[in-house]
């Protein structure tokens, strides 16, 4: 139900956004024609291409909304990741054509002819852009839409813009120096520049990015609230589209658990995890704790304090000591920045044999995915 009425929202936003700059347009260019404005002209072109905008957010809240299926088990919610990617180009397309024109118009000058309808129509696009920017910005930010947030950010520079075309008619009606042009090459390069930014930032989602820290730990808090989990390690998440995550997880459990225990556990971590941080736990892989002998406790305690003194370790888990078989196992979490991971695996054994030499040491690398 929140899905649909989020697929709703986005696409009333987005068509509020198509009307709005269409009529915007349509009056800008016709001004900027009659009074010889490119800076008014360029503006005119740029609120078509914000038209075309929130028709492409249109069309990936569609997109985005069908249901999963055999092909896409996970859903289509990535596409509004692509429409905002293709808005991105969208605005930095805009940009360098904005700049050609510019240029083009100093090395050509035309002299601008400014009425009382210019200010008009330019004041007005002023108003309209910045209530139009503020709604679908904030409406994206509420609802996770980056489609949205982009258009909202693009609405809020073309307020900017239109202002400064504004500034620039005032001082050629006041001194007769005509600044349009050389505005346009200084506009043209904010565009370019929030163009390139959005693209960046769109790009990064796609590769996949680290899952927020908020989010990240209240997964894990809610896991370990779970009667009888000592921890929750190894949690990667993955976004398939706006709020839609899937998520593994380890648990260290009491070494005495039977496997009927560790399954009805392990569906209640899945239940409780969707019903409170709205992520789908895919599988829950088990650590088995040592709880049976103090000795173990003391030799934990010891290759504990080993490890996280070493530079670049960041955690131990998944502990786990068998006095018969003399065996020791742990997973390490090492920094991405560490220049010579397995290298640093290697000495931490040493370490740990120096120590207890009679035992066998197995030492997983884990990555640092998540906080």
């Amino acid at each position: 139900m929140a899905e649909l009425n989020r697929e709703k929202v986005i696409v009333r936003t987005g068509v509020i956004g198509i009307v709005a700059n269409a009529l915007l347009a349509g009056f800008k260019a016709a001004v900027g024609m009659l009074s010889g404005s490119i800076a008014i002209v360029l503006d005119a072109v740029n609120n078509m291409s914000d038209a075309l905008s929130s028709i492409i957010t249109v069309i990936g809240a569609k997109l985005a909304g069908r249901p999963a299926d055999k092909a896409h088990p996970f859903g289509h919610g990535r596409y509004e990741n692509i429409a905002a990617a293709v808005i991105s180009v969208i605005i930095l397309y805009a940009g360098f054509t904005s700049l050609i024109e510019s240029i083009k118009n100093i090395v050509h000058p035309e002299t601008p002819k400014y009425t009382y309808v210019t200010f008009i129509v330019v004041g007005a696009a002023i108003i309209v852009k910045i209530v139009l920017g503020l709604y679908v910005r904030k409406t994206g930010k509420k609802w996770h839409s980056d489609a949205l947030v982009n258009s909202g950010t693009d609405a809020l520079q073309d307020a900017v813009i239109s202002a400064s075309t504004l500034v620039a008619a005032v001082i050629f009606l006041l001194w007769g120096v005509s600044l349009e042009a050389y505005l346009g090459v200084v506009i043209s390069g904010f565009i370019i520049k929030a163009g390139v930014e959005m693209i960046r930032e769109t790009i990064s989602k796609l590769l996949g990015e680290r899952v927020d820290t908020q989010l990240s730990v209240a997964v894990k808090r809610t896991v370990c609230e779970t009667e009888g989990v000592i921890g929750a390690y190894d949690l990667v998440m993955t976004n398939y589209g706006p709020d839609r995550w899937l998520a593994s997880v380890h648990i260290s459990v009491p070494d005495t658990w039977t496997a009927d225990k560790i399954d009805r556990v392990s569906r209640e971590i899945a239940e409780n995890v969707a019903a409170k941080n709205h992520v789908l736990i895919t599988a829950v892989g088990i650590y088995s704790h040592n709880t049976l002998n103090e000795e173990i406790v003391e030799i934990r305690r010891t290759i504990t304090e080993m490890a996280v003194t070493e530079k670049y370790v960041l955690q131990l888990h998944g502990f786990f000591c068998d006095m018969q078989e003399k065996s020791i196992r742990f997973d390490l979490v090492i920094d991405f920045e560490a220049p010579d991971p397995d290298g640093l695996i290697e000495k931490l054994k040493e370490k740990i044999n120096s120590v207890y030499p009679d035992y066998t040491i197995s030492i997983l690398r884990d990555t640092d995915v998540s906080d």
